[in-house]
Order: structure tokens, then sequence, then C-alpha cells
């Protein structure tokens, strides 16, 4: 599997970002580390971003819009000979939204499809905000289906905050970020296909296989009471 992963503003989708790519991830997990940055001008009062650009080419002055303050993520499934495969998305409301759940498990479809249950923030008032968040897409029953989860962290800095405390995007200076901690299974299967068994038998089959042998012991042994069974009988019955 080869994941990435683009995020935007709403309204901003011209400008929208795009991680690297994480590829031959057997277990299906996408390790990133890397950082959007979205400068924009926001209206207080009516809870909006306000944003200008010409309404098409020929256009001499610019529009100016006050849209919804939303944050979209999605993930991908990226091919190498065809178009990419979509997986899932997340769209954040910035002025109220779901609290991320603390770990990976707690990280439930409802945080999605049920927002009113669960603790909202407002990345206007906490400033900063860290969790984990589902990945939703609709399945061909058109139900809202769980397809992943992320883990992420929101900043909001004013622009003299930024200027002061300046970042660049992606892994990039200034304060660059690490690169992910990106596990062995991600390598390309047929270079190395004991490997890719191994990990296979290990991690996915694993209990599978413990139990189709303790069921093969398990026969086995009856096997041999029944086999065994008639001789000891008739030994107990000539009294030897």
């Amino acid at each position: 599997m080869l994941a990435v992963s683009y995020s935007w503003l709403k309204g901003q989708q011209e400008d929208k970002q795009d991680t690297d790519v994480h590829y031959h991830s057997l277990t299906g997990e996408g390790n990133f580390n890397w950082r959007f940055v979205y400068p924009f001008d926001y209206l207080m009062a009516e809870e909006k971003i306000v944003m200008s650009k010409k309404e098409s080419m020929f256009s001499w002055d610019e529009t100016e819009y006050k849209i919804p303050a939303r944050l979209t993520l999605q993930v991908w499934d990226a091919d190498h000979f065809s178009a990419d495969d979509f997986l899932g998305a997340i769209e954040l409301d910035l002025n109220r939204f779901t609290r991320g759940a603390k770990t990976a498990k707690l990280c439930t479809i409802e945080m999605a499809t049920d927002e009113s249950s669960f603790p909202m923030v407002s990345i206007f008032k906490q400033k900063r905000v860290k969790g984990w968040w589902p990945f939703v897409a609709r399945n061909e029953n058109d139900e809202m289906e769980l397809t992943g989860k992320v883990e992420a962290e929101l900043h909001l800095l004013t622009a003299e905050e930024a200027e002061k405390s300046p970042a660049g995007l992606a892994r990039n200076e200034p304060d660059p970020l690490e690169k992910p901690n990106r596990p062995d299974t991600t390598f390309i299967w047929f270079l190395n296909p004991l490997k890719s068994i191994k990990y296979l038998i290990c991690t996915r089959y694993k209990w599978l296989i413990v139990k189709i042998v303790l069921a093969l012991l398990l026969v086995i042994m009856i096997g041999l009471f029944l086999y065994s069974m008639p001789g000891y009988m008739v030994k107990k019955l000539l009294g030897a």
C-alpha cells in the first residue's frame, strides 16, 4: 500500500498541500510527520475566514469572500500506473469541532457522524489541539464507514507570533521536523520475500496458525486413541 495525505482550508483547494508518499506499507499505516502551513485572515465577530481573489482571469480587481473556517484532511492510496484511490477524509470546523481522542483505540466513527455526543473545541480559543480523528468515506450502500484514523496537532498563531517563531513547510527549515519513524514493513516485498512471509505469518496470522496447529494435535491424539482402543479392549477381554 502507498499512502499520501492532502490538506486544505475551505476556499483554498487550489492551494492544497500534500505529504510525501509512504511506500509499500504492509500494515496500511502511513507515517509522515509533515507540517502544513496556512496563512489566513479571520473575522472573530463573524467566525469567518476572509480571502480575496479574482473571479476569473479577465477580472481586474479581486473580490472579497467570507467563508467558514474549515480544514479538510484526506488520505489516498497512491498508484503508480493509474489514478490514486480515495480512502477517507475528515473535515473540521475550526470554530467548533470534536476534541481529538487521546489514543487511536478511542477514536471512533461517531466522532465524525455524531459530533454532539463529544466535547467540542475551537482552535481560535484553545490555540493548540492534538489528538486522533477518524477518516470516513461512503461505501457502495452510500453509508458512512470508518476507513482510517489520523493523529494530528493543530497550532494557531497570530501574524506577529508566526513572524517571531517561523516554521517551514513539510519538514523543512526553519524549525525542521524529524523524518518519520516508518516501520521495517516498509519495503518492496519481492526484493525480500522471506521478510514478507515472516511478517504475514508472525503478525497477521500468528493466532490463526496457533489454533490450526492445536486443532491438528487434538485430531492426531483422537486418531491415535481410536486406533489403539480396539487392541486395548481385546487385551482386556483376554485378560492379557
